[in-house]
């Protein structure tokens, strides 16, 4: 069943399950009432959310059907993606062969099914990174969700994103930088905003100045979209939490983060380019794309150096509810 909105379609989440498994991306589905979450493993490890039998997440559906290649270029799954920080500046990892791609180490990723059960599941994958000092840093990547649905029927869902160090020798200060980094797309339209907490906290921009689109409504910073620009907001760890509206289909989807372990510190996941330096750290962003998505992100952190068997874990809770309109 597909139900018809403003810029294309949402699913049930049921769809995107059967989409995807019959194109051999290897998907699987756990779920607590009618809150649901589907991992394709066979998908760059895409997780999407689903609440009251719906997809919530954007799901783009020729990215199960196709494969991404120098040739054909880029297919983005759209859902909630494990990627690695930063982007750019120096020690990136979406510029190592100049330009900017998404590496193939993480278009062709095969994850593995290490646990599930009805609600909960990990899956992992080993991902080979290089980095833009031409650096190789061998890696598992795991992600892990539990699907808890409230009495109120509040979908939350609690995820854990890892990336274990799985190289042979200790790297040093300045021959790295590496964070999990969980970037949730979902589709906009021109009523949406996005919101962060304290309205004290420094607010880098990445791209196009943010300032006109920002006021503070309701205890909360809120962003309007640009429908001809993008916008992307880089935010402390102070912000709180990154929220998004969608007066359009009622509902709030708010994502919040544990606090970082003792020796780990957030970085600048900034796309910024490779010879640039890393400038301010980084816990939270909202990017907006003017193709009609915008993002809700979340970074881990980075110890001082990094051991052989060194995990590097960001513990997420995605909470999905009922927006008063």
């Amino acid at each position: 069943m597909l139900i018809l909105t403003f810029r294309g379609f949402f699913m049930r989440i049921e769809a995107i399950f059967e989409h995807c498994l019959r194109h051999g991306r290897r998907p699987l589905m756990v779920s607590a009432g009618n809150s649901a979450v589907v991992a394709v493993p066979g998908m760059e490890g895409r997780l999407f959310y689903g609440r009251a039998g719906e997809a919530v997440s954007l799901f783009r559906p020729e990215a199960a059907e196709k494969i991404s290649t120098a040739a054909t270029g880029y297919f983005n799954p759209g859902g909630d993606g494990l990627w690695p920080a930063p982007e750019g500046t120096c020690f990136g990892y979406e510029y190592a062969s100049g330009a900017w791609r998404v590496p193939p180490a993480l278009t062709g990723a095969q994850y593995e099914v290490a646990e599930v059960a009805a609600d909960r599941f990990t899956i992992t994958a080993e991902i080979d990174l290089v980095n833009n000092r031409q650096l190789g840093i061998p890696c598992r990547f795991s992600r892990s969700a539990r699907v808890l649905e409230r009495a109120d029927g509040t979908t939350v869902i609690e995820q854990r994103d890892t990336i274990e160090y799985i190289g042979r020798r200790v790297l040093r200060p300045g021959e790295f930088l590496l964070a999990p980094w969980s970037l949730s797309q979902f589709a906009v339209d021109d009523r949406s905003r996005a919101r962060f907490g304290d309205p004290g906290v420094a607010v880098r921009d990445f791209y196009e100045p943010s300032a006109a689109l920002l006021s503070w409504t309701d205890g909360a910073d809120v962003m309007r979209r640009d429908p001809e620009r993008r916008i992307q907001l880089a935010l402390p760890e102070a912000a709180g939490f990154v929220e998004l509206l969608l007066p359009g289909r009622k509902l709030a989807i708010r994502r919040t983060s544990a606090p970082l372990a003792p020796g780990v510190r957030p970085i600048d996941i900034a796309d910024a380019p490779p010879d640039a330096p890393p400038a301010s750290p980084v816990r939270f962003s909202i990017y907006s794309d003017p193709s009609g998505f915008m993002e809700l992100e979340v970074a881990g952190g980075c110890p001082e150096e990094l051991a052989p068997g060194a995990v590097l874990g960001m513990e997420v809770t995605n909470i999905i509810s009922t927006m008063e309109v």
